[in-house]
């Protein structure tokens, strides 16, 4: 996944003594004010340019015949599918998604020609769930679907960043992908429809009964790192169903601010994703849990033994012996 790493972060180190695992909850706000949690001064802010490590995105080809699917940014539309070559990936809504099916045959395949798989199907980069790949048949081979929607070139798409089979049909009836399967938005259809962003970003420390400090925003409310995710390239793998349960934390208008020095501001970064940037820490992916609102509520703790509050290096809080 293509990543915009570089994020102007405002650090307001706020000093907290912390202990290893406290007997009662710290306050964790930093007033705009410049007074840090208890009242103690907080150093003057600071601007910092700063730039999370980066995946390497080359087209770098499967062995053995299978195809690459990958997920890229293009101008005015938000993340599409593309082969590893950056070809647009469509699909077709007069085909069948349960059950897979295509409706796509001799002439229509002409101009729209099927993804087959080959061999297999990789995935470079991350950011599409390959639970949600299979294969259907069809005369030409087996042709690739995602979430059950089988998969399609545009005859006269070539090349990355060409779009000219989209809304095309009557009554526009072929889309570009996006990672979840569904049809690829305008990124005025997406801003129209995404929720109202924070102007900024916080990110404090805390400690609760029972574990290590562990990373929360101003409000107290816990934030997790996931297992399945990687840090060095930063990649997330958390999208539609998972980002019910999992919010992405996202960075506000104005990035991010950092209200404790336990925090260093180096190791904060951003990544793309479709609702917007969001933060990680020493490369990874940053989340809140949907039913945690409050300091002292880690309800996501050990999910799945995936999920876990992340430390201020980055590393999982442990749990206090």
């Amino acid at each position: 996944m293509k990543k915009s790493l570089a994020a102007t972060i405002t650090a307001l180190a706020a000093v907290l003594t912390l202990s290893a695992c406290g007997s009662s909850l710290l306050g964790s706000s930093g007033s705009e004010g410049g007074q840090a949690a208890g009242g103690a001064p907080a150093p003057a802010a600071q601007e910092v340019q700063g730039q999370a490590g980066g995946a390497q995105t080359g087209g770098a080809q499967a062995q053995g015949g299978q195809k690459v699917l990958k997920v890229q940014q293009v101008p005015g539309l938000t993340p599409i599918v593309t082969s590893a070559s950056g070809r647009t990936v469509y699909r077709f809504d007069n085909d069948s998604a349960n059950p897979s099916q295509s409706t796509c045959f001799d002439a229509c395949a002409k101009t729209w020609e099927p993804v087959l798989a080959g061999s297999g199907v990789v995935v470079e980069g991350g950011g599409i769930d390959e639970s949600k790949l299979g294969t259907i048949d069809r005369p030409e081979g087996k042709q690739v679907t995602l979430k059950g929607w089988p998969l399609y070139y545009f005859k006269d798409d070539l090349k990355l960043g060409q779009l000219a089979g989209q809304g095309q049909g009557q009554g526009g009836v072929w889309f570009a992908v996006n990672p979840q399967g569904g049809k690829a938005k305008s990124t005025q259809q997406a801003k129209a429809a995404a929720p109202a962003q924070k102007d900024v970003q916080t990110l404090t420390v805390n400690v609760v009964d029972g574990f290590m400090p562990f990373v929360t925003n101003q409000a107290g409310r816990t934030i997790y790192r996931f297992d399945n995710d990687s840090a060095k390239p930063s990649r997330t793998t958390c999208f539609g169903e998972c980002t019910k349960k999992w919010e992405p934390v996202l960075a506000g208008k104005n990035g991010v601010r950092i209200l404790s020095n336990k925090i260093s501001p180096v190791s904060v970064g951003l990544i793309d994703r479709p609702e917007g940037k969001q933060v990680t820490l020493n490369g990874w992916p940053l989340y809140y849990f949907h039913k945690d609102k409050e300091l002292g509520q880690t309800a996501g703790y050990g999910v799945g033994n995936l999920w876990f509050a992340i430390a201020p290096n980055g590393k999982k809080a442990a749990r206090c012996p």
